[in-house]
């Protein structure tokens, strides 16, 4: 048994993780980061287009202009607390990243700002890569943190798994966790940050990276931490189909690119009349979904048509049209085929402003968590939230250290049944298309009806494998289940469509359900508990 003793336990090595790392040993704390895979060079960040939106301008009004949009597109239910922290830490945060060696792309001395969609004015700006390829442009972030995280002195345990928190004296005290060799370790701990991204690939249609299995929401979970908001799943508008299969940035549609369906119409103006540069990535997917059903898609998907953008704006997406170039399309002329997939869990582990969750002892910042987006998250705010809460995180963390009552603890009681690795990877190709025929972008209580019926049967064909030598395949299966079951039940729970959820059954929105559902894990039954709080104002 490998026991490792430390301050503060950070899980999650992506950028929400590492923000929270560095801070925690700023504070004068031991700091042990915990990565499923490797550190800065996995999870969900690498993939990201790279756009981070805040209030950077000396404008007055810039905080309160960004806090409002952000609570506007969460469709009322946005915490606004979270979202004022959101807004006021965000140029703090990126002068954080530059002093960690992170560089943003520059007109002479003034940060570049572009428009996402969503956002009233341009507030969005963009790292440099320096030769990073586009499909991996995260990097340009993560890389330089990460030689931050080590230089500081933070442990890292890489291709770990944190598989349970242990809980006692009433807080967080320590983790179960497995390598690649299948021991189970313990980790000792005073406080614990969750920091690990959300569950897209609980989906079978995803944009996130593979190790990105809904295991923070489970741990907190089962934990007893409180969750919110599992019923909203953002799926992405522009995800590239033909001739790349890569997240295209939303910012090209504030620069003039629009959608096309194989009629060569621009459909999005039937449903938002501000077109591309207006309407967010729920209308969007709502929209593009419409097309594809209705016969008028190309590919399963839609033409972006990149023609209207201007020749200045076009040199802001050069990797983009090289890489376009080198797969024979031509952005000038030629449209590139794009559909949805799952890309953002907004739901999550509630936290307050400290980034504490209801839970002494554990912290979150990230996808992990939830209320800074409500039903729907613009474009470039989750790395803003991951930096500005993984910074909170970190330091409340380690303030909040508490010396452990605990050396060591037992191990969870594990199933003996044989070990069947092929059943598990069949449970799981289930599990993401029946939530993606029963509980994507549209929805109904039949659908979700049908979905929880079909869970419970995967559930039945789980209970006959066993870990094995090697159970982190098993870990992540059952966090899948457990994760599938929350986001159903949430969904099924919410008679109206607001933001990302939408149910055919209740197309419109009700006022008396502005507000968010939130959810306890139960101590003698499945089904989770479910109460519903209603949204400030």
């Amino acid at each position: 048994m490998n026991v490792l003793e430390t301050d503060v336990l950070v899980v999650g090595g992506g950028l929400a993780g590492l923000c929270a790392a560095l801070e925690a040993r700023r504070s004068g704390r031991r700091v042990l980061l915990l990565s499923k895979r490797r550190a800065g060079r996995s999870g969900n960040t690498i993939l990201a287009a790279c756009n981070i939106s805040g209030a950077f301008s000396d404008d007055d009004d810039a905080v309160e202009d960004f806090s409002r949009d952000t609570l506007e597109g969460g469709r009322g239910i946005a915490d606004p607390a979270l979202v004022r922290v959101l807004a006021e830490e965000s140029a703090a945060a990126v002068s954080f990243l530059e002093d960690c060696g992170v560089r943003f792309l520059r007109d002479a001395e003034r940060l570049q700002y572009r428009l996402v969609p969503g956002h009233g004015r341009p507030r969005t700006i963009c790292t440099e890569r320096h030769g990073i390829p586009v499909q991996t442009a995260g990097l340009s972030l993560t890389l330089p943190l990460l030689s931050a995280v080590r230089e500081a002195g933070v442990q890292i345990v890489e291709n770990h798994m944190a598989v349970r928190l242990v809980r006692k004296d009433g807080r967080i005290q320590g983790c179960v966790g497995t390598g690649e060799d299948g021991r189970l370790s313990h980790i000792v701990c005073g406080a614990a940050v969750l920091a690990c991204g959300g569950g897209g690939r609980l989906y079978s249609r995803s944009n996130n990276t593979r190790e990105i299995t809904g295991d923070g929401f489970a741990l907190a979970y089962d934990a007893g931490a409180r969750l919110r908001d599992m019923e909203f799943i953002q799926f992405h508008p522009a995800m590239g189909i033909a001739p790349v299969k890569s997240i295209l940035p939303t910012t090209l549609f504030g620069d003039g690119a629009v959608l096309r369906n194989n009629r060569g119409e621009r459909f999005l103006l039937k449903c938002v009349s501000g077109g591309e540069r207006e309407a967010t990535r729920d209308e969007m997917s709502r929209a593009i979904f419409a097309e594809v059903e209705n016969g008028r898609g190309v590919k399963g998907g839609v033409l972006l048509d990149l023609t209207p953008i201007p020749l200045e704006a076009r040199n802001r997406y050069g990797d983009l049209w090289d890489l376009l170039g080198r797969r024979g399309c031509d952005p000038g002329q030629d449209p590139v085929v794009v559909g949805l997939a799952v890309h953002f869990f907004m739901g999550g582990m509630l936290i307050d402003r400290d980034g504490a969750s209801t839970v002494p002892g554990l912290y979150g910042a990230g996808e992990v968590t939830a209320g800074v987006h409500g039903a729907n998250r613009l474009g470039g705010n989750a790395l803003m939230e991951a930096v500005v809460f993984g910074r909170i995180a970190g330091r409340s963390a380690a303030e909040g250290f508490r010396g452990p009552t605990i050396e060591t603890f037992p191990d969870p009681e594990l199933p003996t049944m044989e070990e069947r690795p092929e059943e598990l990877l069949e449970i799981r190709r289930d599990l993401g298309s029946l939530l993606w025929r029963e509980a994507g972008v549209i929805r109904s209580r039949d659908s979700l009806e049908r979905g929880l019926a079909a869970l419970g049967a995967a559930a039945e064909r789980f209970k006959n494998c066993g870990p094995g030598k090697k159970p982190a395949l098993w870990f992540e299966t059952r966090n899948m289940l457990t994760v599938s079951r929350l986001v159903l039940e949430s969904a099924l729970h919410r008679p109206e469509s607001r933001g990302a959820h939408f149910r055919s059954d209740y197309p419109f929105g009700d006022e008396q359900w502005r507000g968010s559902l939130e959810l306890e894990k139960p101590i003698d039954h499945l089904d989770p508990v479910i109460s519903f709080v209603r949204a400030e104002g």
